[in-house]
């Protein structure tokens, strides 16, 4: 999707997941990321990360994570 005309990414973290992380293709073409959290109570929580602001740039995937 888009967020002010920007492509946005948008991962999923569901309950059951006890990590924080996400894995995106490098090679998608995006230039935000959208990490939703939903916890077992149905409380969301997100945030929108710049591109150029996930780790593991040379790699196959590109790494984001909640705080």
């Amino acid at each position: 999707g888009t967020i002010d005309g920007m492509r946005v990414e948008v991962k999923t973290i569901s309950p059951e997941k006890a990590s924080d992380h996400v894995l995106v293709k490098s090679q998608g073409n995006f230039e935000k990321l959208l990490i939703i959290r939903i916890d077992r109570h149905f409380q969301f929580q997100g945030k929108l990360i710049d591109r150029s602001q996930l780790s593991g740039g040379a790699g196959k995937y590109l790494k984001g994570r909640l705080p």
